[in-house]
């Protein structure tokens, strides 16, 4: 069987499967633009870091926010999330913000070799080019704006202010120390009321430990679901 022809395979299984999952998705939230989700999912399929499931919670949370709302994302690779997150952004004024570095750093060396090599693989030594062509592909470019820095360096600059943002998205370095730090230098940028999201909080590297930390600093209110490795908390 030659690449070509497994690689057909692997996308018809995939159609089938997203299919039936977004049947019965749609069945339940009947509220959302689930042929804008198959879209973008269809359009990352093997490039994707995340479940459907999780995909699909991402993409619910963004639609439930008011009319020109702001999202602030950590850790965008390639844009999937981003695309997810900002197709469901409503209004003339809705603005989603990108932090990431792009070069796959991170302070855990596993993690970044992880990264390492998927950049090699791509023969790259970056993935901005790659995230713009992606974000250009769904006319999402007037919606985004990508910073290049890492987290803590975009805070202390951060144009918008304080308790403007209605959901932050966390997923860039993980940490147990970054993940604390991406916590503390953002969350003063969140509503009250908002919404942060930590993905891979089932992860064997700090993220659990760390929103363990923000819950028993009280940090969040409410809980407000858990799809996969993504948690969402609501903002007092």
């Amino acid at each position: 069987m030659g690449l070509k022809t497994l690689l057909g395979i692997r996308r018809c299984r995939w159609k089938k499967s997203a299919r039936k999952f977004i049947t019965k998705t749609k069945t339940a939230f009947p509220q959302y633009l689930w042929d804008t989700f198959y879209e973008i999912s269809e359009y990352f399929l093997r490039k994707e870091l995340s479940s459907m499931p999780e995909c699909a919670f991402l993409f619910r949370l963004s639609h439930d926010l008011e009319v020109n709302a702001k999202i602030v994302e950590i850790g965008s690779w390639i844009g999937e999330s981003t695309c997810l997150l900002a197709s469901g952004l409503k209004g003339s004024e809705a603005k989603m913000y990108a932090i990431d570095n792009f070069k796959g750093n991170a302070s855990d060396p596993s993690a970044k070799m992880r990264y390492q090599e998927r950049m090699s693989k791509l023969k790259i030594d970056n993935t901005k080019e790659i995230f713009d062509k992606n974000i250009t592909h769904f006319n999402l470019e007037s919606r985004i704006t990508a910073i290049v820095a890492d987290s803590i360096t975009a805070a202390k600059t951060f144009c918008e202010p304080l308790h403007s943002i209605d959901l932050l998205f966390i997923d860039g370095d993980h940490s147990e120390e970054a993940t604390k730090n991406d916590i503390k230098a953002w969350l003063p940028f969140v509503k009250h009321g908002g919404i942060v999201v930590f993905h891979d909080f089932t992860s064997n590297h700090g993220v659990p430990q760390a929103i363990w930390w923000a819950t028993k600093q009280s940090y969040f209110s409410d809980l407000l679901g858990i799809h996969g490795t993504t948690i969402a908390f609501r903002v007092p």
